[in-house]
């Protein structure tokens, strides 16, 4: 809330819109597993499910900050990303990359696993999952009639 009200301070003209995590993961991770190797399904639906607890602390955040006399909006993608997470379809979020790209850096960016090459890219949003945040973006700010 401090931020949005510091936002709102510098900025007095700014629309503030604060959007919320998707899932991360859909059909339970069925992807990232062979047989009991990989991601468990209850460990795929408490990733969601952590998702589900920063985006409900984030809206409690807009929420405070309304009543503070912040115009600040909430933008929830959770929908627009909805069966299109890691193991969707069609796929919006990368799953595991191994693919570096120049700013990949392993050894600060999977420390424990440094010498597999994993890229940052992995578990972040593919050009498709980039759509679908503007979308959720451009309802909000359709819905506050801008």
């Amino acid at each position: 809330m401090e931020t949005l009200i510091a936002i709102q301070t510098k900025a007095p003209n700014a629309k503030i819109v604060l959007m919320g995590y998707p899932p991360l993961i859909s059909d339970s991770g069925s992807c990232l597993r062979t047989g009991t190797i990989g991601l468990s399904a209850d460990s795929a639906d408490w990733i969601d499910g952590t998702a589900i607890t920063l985006a409900g602390a984030m809206l409690a955040a807009v929420n405070d900050a309304n009543e503070q006399g912040v115009r600040a909006w909430w933008s929830e993608p959770a929908d627009d990303f909805a069966g299109k997470a890691v193991c969707g379809a069609p796929e919006q979020v990368h799953g595991i990359v191994k693919t570096l790209t120049n700013s990949d850096d392993p050894v600060k960016d999977w420390p424990i696993i440094r010498n597999y090459g994993l890229s940052a890219q992995s578990f972040h949003p593919k050009i498709g999952g980039a759509r679908l945040y503007a979308d959720s973006l451009e309802n909000t700010l359709a819905n506050m009639g801008l």
